[in-house]
């Protein structure tokens, strides 16, 4: 495989043979495999397939992170607007702009600021400049569950995705990055 023909060699405890671990040439990362459809196959048939393989994958990972984060009564969405309220910090952030940075639709993102309130570790209160506009920061008690078992949680999250090297992983997060989720554009109908 030509992403491996390059690396230093890794030994049983994961670093090389200079003390660093794998080497990682940038250009790999943005290396297109050669990969090419079956002649007279349907470019959009391509399209659709890989929908439906991201609808199939979505759905699995949602129902595992479900599993993983049962104990603390929380889906994988509310967990991912715990970590963004604690990105934000004492700030706070709106549920319009919650709900696009995590590119969910703004009901979406008030439920799961329902639930982490609900939970005591979130909280609103008014903005600052303008009291009609509500934010949503974490409680001392949220900011102390990330610094608990916030890492945990991401490592068992991170274990969903199965045995994929670090570059594979790096590879995949720019392949769905490509995605656009801030709104679909219907220039092509």
């Amino acid at each position: 495989m030509r992403d491996h023909a390059h690396a230093i060699p890794v030994i049983a405890n994961g670093v090389g043979p200079t003390g660093l671990g794998l080497a990682v040439h940038p250009g790999w990362l943005s290396h297109e495999p050669r990969v090419s459809l079956p002649e007279g196959a349907d470019p959009e048939a391509a399209k659709f397939a890989a929908f439906s393989q991201l609808l199939k994958t979505a759905g699995a990972l949602d129902r595992a992170a479900a599993d993983v984060l049962s104990d603390l009564d929380l889906t994988a969405g509310a967990f991912a607007a715990l970590l963004e309220l604690a990105r934000v910090g004492e700030t706070g952030v709106a549920p319009s702009d919650l709900a696009r940075r995590l590119a969910v639709a703004r009901r979406t993102a008030t439920l799961y600021v329902d639930i982490l309130t609900r939970q005591g570790w979130a909280e609103r209160h008014a903005h600052p400049a303008d009291r009609r506009m509500v934010l949503a920061t974490l409680t001392p008690a949220g900011r102390q569950l990330l610094a608990e078992v916030g890492d945990a949680y991401k490592k068992r999250l991170a274990a969903l995705v199965g045995d994929i090297s670090p570059i594979q992983a790096e590879r995949l997060r720019q392949l769905l990055a490509l995605v656009p989720t801030g709104g679909v554009s219907h220039a092509a109908e």
